[in-house]
């Protein structure tokens, strides 16, 4: 469930095929594990650790499918309740866990809250209580917040520069650009990409992928400060080029 989410995350746009097999593999697991932390033994933390850790990708996998309109075994909107419930129990399992497994949870529930707003905006959710673009900015913003909370915990944990850390760091640019346009998620973008490239090499898909990201960005920038440029050099110059009846009512006057 983790290699294939991971493997999926690599690649420019998430494969629906792999992320349902993610899924799929995430509710084995907790299934397996579930029933050996409910016996006795020397093992039974262990296995309630890696209870957790079912749950948490069984949230991530299922957040992402909904994200992708659902599949033939589940709804976007059942892959999104199956999602909550998940994180909701790791929650609670995690509650009085160190800083870096409850910022997993928090990690995750921000995905969550960020593929609800994109699936409501593809048209795979529908709002009820509230208008579309409502709904769509609560939750990413729900969403920022969360991936903030987790970048805090893991950075005071691991530092900035760690590949659980730059997760959030890589969320962060992202609902920045899509709540306050492209530059507001700039200075995220350059700081992701250099520390991918400090810790994957230049080489590894996600630092291409981050590299990508923000030579897109940035040409874009670019573009627009030269139009802008053109655009005020037109005004100058019509500006100073003379209106012929202006000049000659100026000369009548002084006739």
């Amino acid at each position: 469930a983790e290699l294939l989410n991971k493997w999926a995350a690599a690649s420019p746009e998430y494969t629906k095929d792999i992320m349902i097999r993610a899924a799929e593999y995430a509710v084995d697991a907790v299934e397996v594990f579930q029933s050996l932390k409910e016996a006795e033994g020397e093992n039974r933390e262990k296995y309630e650790h890696m209870y957790g850790q079912s749950l948490y990708w069984l949230g991530l996998n299922l957040a992402t499918l909904c994200r992708l309109g659902g599949c033939e075994k589940w709804t976007a909107q059942e892959a999104y309740e199956h999602a909550n419930n998940a994180l909701s129990e790791c929650q609670k399992l995690r509650a009085n866990a160190e800083d870096q497994l409850r910022a997993e949870v928090i990690f995750a529930q921000g995905v969550l809250s960020f593929c609800k707003a994109e699936a409501v905006q593809a048209g795979f959710l529908r709002s009820t209580k509230m208008e579309k673009e409502a709904l769509i900015e609560r939750k990413f913003l729900q969403a920022l917040r969360l991936f903030q909370h987790a970048n805090q915990l893991w950075t005071g944990v691991y530092g900035e520069k760690h590949l659980e850390t730059v997760k959030a760091i890589t969320m962060i640019g992202t609902l920045l650009h899509k709540l306050q346009g492209p530059q507001a998620g700039m200075e995220w973008y350059r700081k992701e990409l250099k520390i991918r490239e400090e810790l994957q090499g230049e080489m590894h898909p996600r630092t291409q992928q981050a590299r990508r990201i923000y030579t897109t960005v940035l040409d874009a920038k670019l573009q627009a400060e030269r139009k802008d440029a053109e655009i005020s050099g037109e005004k100058d110059i019509s500006a100073d080029v003379a209106d012929p009846n202006e000049d000659k009512a100026m000369n009548d006057e002084d006739e």
